[in-house]
């Protein structure tokens, strides 16, 4: 197996749109994008599916931001709320929603994609295809998961979703899993709720098994046809050689 140093050097080549130290990406391009973003739980080898996109032309997939994202999504979600409160005299001051008639969810939706696009990716200028993974879904940190991937969808617009997948029992017994009380019934509920929600089924989305991943690329290439990106042999071979994470 190759070192993780040994990664960062390869991620680090010119080529490679995901590598953090590629020129950094011109602020017009924002809306030029293509967005793709994974959501699983940790230890599901989301880290090396992350490393595998970041291998492929053009892409450009950060790594987790503490659920910057989910709390992106509820301020536009307050402020849908907050339009919806429009009433015959919320354009005057004596109304305890005054000024909601002002707010441009349009404009709202844009902003919010900006920033997280300029101030969290930071993609490289070659990048055209760009996002992140995050392991932060469980009810506690998202309590409602449809919400939040509708909120992604309606913001990002051409977004991808990949929900990853690993066999719970295995992940169960990795690192600091196999000292939780309880793992195994998280796990499963968390990849449940991926497997269950209302986008899992959709077009714009991928569900991604671990295992596949690893035995061979045919799983792998299923994933890029999805992606509309093309597929690597050579590319896959190497970085499934690569140790990652820790």
């Amino acid at each position: 197996m190759k070192s993780f140093r040994s990664l960062i050097k390869k991620l680090s080549r010119p080529k490679v749109a995901g590598a953090s130290i590629s020129p950094r990406k011109q602020r017009s391009k924002t809306g030029a994008y293509r967005y793709v973003f994974i959501f699983t739980y940790g230890r599901s080898g989301s880290t090396l599916l992350m490393g595998y996109l970041n291998s492929l032309p053009g892409v450009c997939v950060r790594g987790e931001n503490h659920n910057a994202l989910f709390h992106l999504c509820n301020f536009y979600r307050a402020a849908k709320g907050t339009r919806g409160q429009i009433g015959k005299k919320s354009m005057l001051p004596v109304h305890p929603w005054y000024g909601a008639d002002l707010i441009d969810l349009q404009e709202v939706r844009a902003r919010i994609k900006q920033t997280f696009t300029e101030t969290i990716l930071n993609p490289p200028e070659d990048a055209t295809l760009v996002g992140c993974k995050e392991i932060r879904i469980d009810w506690g940190q998202v309590p409602d998961l449809n919400a939040f991937l509708e909120d992604v969808v309606e913001i990002f617009e051409d977004v991808k979703i990949i929900f990853n997948h690993r066999d719970i029992e295995a992940t169960s017994q990795s690192k600091w899993w196999k000292e939780t009380a309880h793992s195994y019934a998280t796990i499963r509920g968390m990849d449940q709720r991926l497997r269950d929600n209302d986008y899992a089924g959709k077009p714009n989305a991928f569900h991604v098994e671990y295992e596949e991943l690893i035995k061979g690329p045919d799983h792998a290439r299923a994933l890029t046809q999805f992606l509309g990106v093309p597929f690597d042999a050579k590319a896959y071979k190497e970085v499934m050689a690569t140790r990652h994470s820790y």
